[in-house]
């Protein structure tokens, strides 16, 4: 089932771009990054994830170094990498 909602034209224009780089519709992009965020949430604290809602993806690995240790940043990394290969969209 799928439903209509409502998102920033900021949004929008973030997945039309990241969408054509990753060979999936808009939507399909919008679902993917809320996948990550399901997955990535629970395992951030509460600093780490102030942090990084305040700055852009590419200063990321910056707030990332500061915000823990460089064991807690592996580890985030090894959840990533490992969790990635499990996200499979629903769409067909």
């Amino acid at each position: 089932m799928s439903r209509s909602i409502r998102i920033s034209d900021e949004l929008a224009e973030f997945a039309d771009a990241a969408a054509g780089f990753s060979h999936r519709s808009p939507p399909q992009q919008i679902e993917h990054w809320a996948q990550l965020g399901r997955i990535l949430e629970p395992a951030l604290s509460y600093r780490a994830e102030s942090a990084i809602k305040q700055v852009g993806r590419a200063d990321l690995d910056a707030v990332l170094a500061r915000v823990g240790s460089p064991e807690s940043v592996r580890r985030t990394q090894a959840i990533i990498r490992r969790t990635s290969g499990a996200i499979v969209s629903t769409d067909t």
